[in-house]
């Protein structure tokens, strides 16, 4: 009784501060205003266009493999951008929904998945919504995100973003988080000159921080997993090592590296993202 109060106390005293606190970095808004008119914009023109989108990306097949999850479950997507992810799993046979910040951006996405729908019948929705205030009675089987929750610099915000999660998913059902690595070799290099792409702050995620928040969230069957290893070498500023050096790297490492048995602690400084996945209780 004691440890349940003071987890309700704990829980109670982090809504009331994030709710205070107008000091905070606002990740949403920065996000909204630099994908306003351009950005994450994907088209479906013709039959080869849609077999690529049909064909899933390696990330996924770990996911799928590790969860196994089959379609036609349901899934929801935070952040969900262009709608890339949220077109691969529909073609493939899952229900899914998806919801950004962005109007300019869930619009666009929208115009793509009408323009694979017209390859193949799919069960895909996009909404404009922000997840401190997103309220749905459906449930999905999983949750996921592509990059979003590391731009919420305070712990808080992001138990908030996990919890709004928790409450989405069934009873067994998975919460995904794919996240870039803040332990690659190459961060401090991408930090100092903006290589890579957008620029918006973000926490330097490690195997141990994301398994901690994933813990503090109650899942069961935490795995986390390395990925794309010495992908960050496609964005050294020297073309010997972007162009010659990265994709022999690349391939030899994801061939080999997953199957060395030593800690993802190690593998953490090799990869360019982790995945990360946790089962909610059925309970």
């Amino acid at each position: 009784m004691y440890l349940f109060l003071l987890k309700i106390i704990n829980e109670t005293y982090i809504a009331e501060e994030l709710m205070m606190n107008t000091n905070y970095y606002d990740a949403s808004e920065t996000w909204k205003q630099e994908l306003e008119h351009e950005g994450y914009e994907h088209h479906c023109y013709s039959t080869k266009n849609f077999k690529k989108i049909k064909q899933l990306s390696r990330v996924w097949q770990i996911i799928l493999k590790i969860t196994k999850i089959t379609p036609p479950n349901q899934l929801f997507e935070l952040g969900c951008g262009g709608g890339i992810h949220l077109a691969s799993l529909a073609v493939n046979g899952f229900e899914v929904h998806g919801i950004d910040i962005s109007a300019s951006v869930a619009s666009r996405a929208k115009n793509y998945l009408e323009e694979v729908g017209k390859f193949q019948a799919i069960k895909a929705s996009i909404e404009v919504a922000n997840i401190f205030d997103y309220e749905s009675t459906d449930s999905y089987n999983m949750c996921f995100h592509f990059g979003v929750v590391e731009h919420f610099l305070e712990l808080s915000q992001r138990q908030q973003i996990w919890n709004k999660l928790y409450s989405l998913t069934k009873p067994g059902g998975w919460i995904i988080s794919v996240v870039p690595c803040g332990q690659h070799l190459m961060r401090k290099l991408v930090r100092e000159r903006g290589l890579g792409g957008y620029n918006i702050p973000e926490i330097d995620y490690s195997c141990s921080l994301h398994k901690e928040e994933f813990e503090n969230l109650s899942l069961q069957c935490i795995l986390t997993v390395p990925h794309n290893y010495f992908g960050f070498f496609a964005a050294h500023p020297s073309l010997v090592i972007s162009k010659i050096i990265y994709p022999v790297c690349f391939i030899i490492s994801n061939i080999t590296i997953p199957y060395i048995p030593i800690s993802e602690d190690i593998k953490e400084h090799w990869a360019q993202t982790l995945i990360v996945v946790g089962r909610k209780s059925l309970i």
